[in-house]
C-alpha cells in the first residue's frame, strides 16, 4: 500500500485519441466536449467533357465555292394583314370602390385591339359586321386573284350571220382607228387563223349592213332596260333684260333612277361587304396613347355625324309605326367626259355612282362591278349655235361665255331628272331594303362626294 502517492480520479483520465479516428482535440478545453466530429468528404471523379457537335458541311456552289447566306432586308419583310377584331367588347376597366351611376345615351362599343394595335369605337352598337367573316384569301390574295370575273348576264344572241363575220367586225371595232402593222398581225392571229373562221362565210359581206345590225342590237340590249330616255330643256339667255330667255330642247338623255340603283346594289352579292354602322378607328401606342386613323368613308366624321342625324329623322307618313334600323347609303358620284375615238368629236359624258359603304380595296378593283352607270349626259347639238346666234343679240362677241352658260344649265337640268321626287322622298324618309343578312332596314341615301371635270369649259 503506497499511501504517499496521489491518486487521480477516474473522470480526469482521458485516453489519447486514436490517430485514425475522426475526432479533433480541443486544446483550450473550452467546449463541453473534447472532440468534434467532421463529415467524411465524398470526392467524385470528374466527368469527361462532352464532345462538341460537328458543324454541318458548308453548302457549295457549282463552282465549288462556299455558298453565301442572303438575308432579306427588314424593309422588305411583309407582314400578313389581319382583319379588325370582332365585336367582342374591350375588357372593362376595374371598378372603383365608390359606386357610380352612368346614364348611357348612346350604346357605344369599343373592340379589342388586333396584332397591329387597331381598335374600333362605335357610337351605336352595330347589328351587322362585315369584317367578322372576312376570308383569308381576301386579305392575302393579290389583284390577280381578287379580280375574279363578275357574274355576267346570259350571252345575247349573235348579231351577225356567222362566226367569221363576228370575228371580223370585232377586229374592226377594236384597236386604233388607223390599223398599223401590229393591227394587221392581230387580224391574222385572232381572225384569219381562228378555228371558227371560214372564208366561205364572207361571201356577200358588206360592212355597212353589218354596222346597221350592230346598231340595232345595241338599241335592243337588255342593259338599257333600266334606263329612261328623256329630252331636257334649257333656258338660253337673250342678252337683253327686256326679252325673257328662250327654251331649247336637247334630246338623248339616258338615265337611271338613283333609288332603283341603290336597291339593286344592296341586292347584289357585294352587299355582304357593306358597312352599315360607321366607327372611329384608333391605333393604340405601346405607351397607351391612342391615335385616330382615317382610311375609309365609313370611319370618317362626316359618316358618323350623318348616321347620328338620321336616327332622329322624321317618321315616314306611309309607315308611322316603323321600328326598323336606320342606315346610310353613302353615295359617291363621279363624272368625266370620255372621247370614243382618237380622231373626230365622238364623245360620251357618263355619270357613275359608287357606295362608300364598301371598302375602297374592293370597289377599286376593275372587275368588282361596284361602279354603276346612272346617266349619260347629251352634248349640245350642232343646231344650238344656229339657234343661239339668231336669238342672242351679242352672240358675235359673247359666244364663248354663252356656250359655257348653256352647258352649265344642261348639267343642272340633268340633275333635276336624277334628283326627282322619288329621290327626295327617299332622302327625307328613307326606303325599306332587305339587306344581305336578311334584315329589313330603312336606308337613307346621302351624297358624300361628287368628283367631276368642268365640261362647260
Amino acid at each position: 500500500m503506497n499511501a504517499g502517492n496521489d491518486v487521480q480520479p477516474m473522470d480526469d483520465i482521458v485516453d489519447p485519441p486514436d490517430p485514425g479516428s475522426d475526432m479533433v482535440v480541443d486544446p483550450e478545453g473550452l467546449s463541453e466536449s473534447s472532440f468534434i466530429p467532421l463529415p467524411n468528404p465524398i470526392i467524385e471523379p470528374p466527368l469527361p467533357p462532352l464532345p462538341l457537335p460537328l458543324p454541318p458541311p458548308p453548302q457549295l456552289t457549282q463552282a465549288g465555292r462556299p455558298m453565301r447566306n442572303y438575308k432579306q432586308p427588314a424593309r422588305y419583310i411583309d407582314i400578313n394583314p389581319e382583319p379588325l377584331r370582332s365585336l367582342d367588347e374591350e375588357p372593362p376597366p376595374p371598378t372603383s370602390i365608390l359606386p357610380r351611376v352612368i346614364l348611357i345615351v348612346r350604346n357605344r362599343l369599343r373592340t379589342a385591339t388586333n396584332s397591329f394595335n387597331l381598335l374600333r369605337e362605335y357610337l351605336y352598337r352595330p347589328s351587322f359586321d362585315p369584317d367578322s367573316f372576312v376570308p383569308p384569301e381576301d386579305l392575302l390574295a393579290g389583284h390577280e386573284q381578287m379580280d375574279a370575273p363578275p357574274i355576267s348576264p346570259p350571252t345575247p344572241p349573235p348579231v351577225h350571220r356567222n362566226q367569221s363575220i363576228e370575228l371580223l367586225m370585232n377586229w374592226k371595232d377594236s384597236g386604233p382607228s388607223t390599223k398599223s402593222d401590229g393591227e394587221v398581225n392581230r387580224l391574222v392571229d385572232e381572225v384569219l387563223l381562228d378555228p371558227k373562221f371560214k372564208l366561205e362565210d364572207l361571201r356577200g359581206f358588206r360592212a355597212a349592213r353589218e354596222n346597221r345590225r350592230t346598231d340595232t342590237a345595241d338599241e335592243n340590249s337588255p342593259f338599257l332596260d333600266s334606263f329612261h330616255t328623256a329630252t331636257v330643256e334649257i333656258d338660253v339667255p337673250s342678252g337683253s333684260k327686256d326679252v325673257p330667255p328662250a327654251k331649247f330642247s336637247i334630246p338623248g338623255l339616258r338615265y337611271r333612277k338613283i333609288p332603283a340603283v341603290i336597291r339593286a346594289m344592296f341586292a347584289s352579292p357585294q352587299a355582304s361587304k357593306f358597312h352599315l354602322s360607321p366607327f372611329k378607328l384608333f391605333r393604340k401606342a405601346p405607351n397607351g396613347e391612342e391615335e385616330r386613323v382615317f382610311c375609309e368613308v365609313y370611319d370618317s366624321d362626316a359618316f358618323i355625324e350623318t348616321n347620328d342625324k338620321i336616327q332622329r329623322a322624321p317618321v315616314p307618313p306611309d309607315d308611322p309605326g316603323c321600328k326598323r334600323e336606320k342606315a346610310v347609303a353613302a353615295v359617291m358620284l363621279w363624272s368625266d367626259t370620255t372621247h370614243l375615238a382618237n380622231f373626230g368629236t365622238a364623245k360620251l359624258w357618263p355619270i357613275y355612282m359608287l357606295l362608300g359603304n364598301l371598302s375602297k380595296y374592293f370597289r377599286s378593283l376593275p372587275n368588282s362591278g361596284a361602279c354603276q352607270h346612272i346617266a349619260y349626259i347629251p352634248s349640245l347639238p350642232d343646231s344650238f349655235q344656229d339657234f343661239a346666234a339668231g336669238f342672242h343679240k351679242k352672240w358675235g362677241t359673247q359666244k364663248k361665255d354663252i356656250i359655257t352658260h348653256c352647258r352649265r344649265e344642261l348639267v343642272h337640268t340633268v340633275w333635276k331628272f336624277l334628283l326627282d321626287d322619288e329621290f327626295i322622298h327617299a332622302y327625307k324618309y328613307g326606303m325599306v331594303i332587305q339587306c344581305a343578312d336578311g334584315i329589313e332596314r330603312r336606308i337613307y341615301p346621302r351624297i358624300f362626294t361628287y368628283s367631276a371635270d368642268y365640261p362647260e369649259k
